[in-house]
């Protein structure tokens, strides 16, 4: 967008080029804030597969390891 700027003096021409200006700066701002949502989003999407794959898999526990019970504690008491 293109802002005209007259030097002639007329408070309405400056105000209309100030407000030209502000649109076009909020214009620029809303641009980038959607491309920063669509990131966001996009990641969002992305890590919700992957909490999704690793919430409904089958945990494994390491090679080597054995849960033990502790049942003795319980009879003792």
């Amino acid at each position: 967008m293109e802002v005209q700027v007259h030097l002639d003096g007329d408070p309405a021409t400056k105000e209309v080029g100030f407000f030209q200006s502000k649109v076009a700066s909020l214009e620029a701002k809303i641009k980038s804030l959607e491309f920063d949502n669509a990131e966001l989003a996009r990641s969002n999407e992305q890590l919700s597969e992957r909490v999704k794959f690793l919430a409904s898999r089958q945990p494994t526990w390491p090679k080597g390891y054995r849960p033990r019970r502790y049942n003795n504690m319980q009879r003792k008491g």
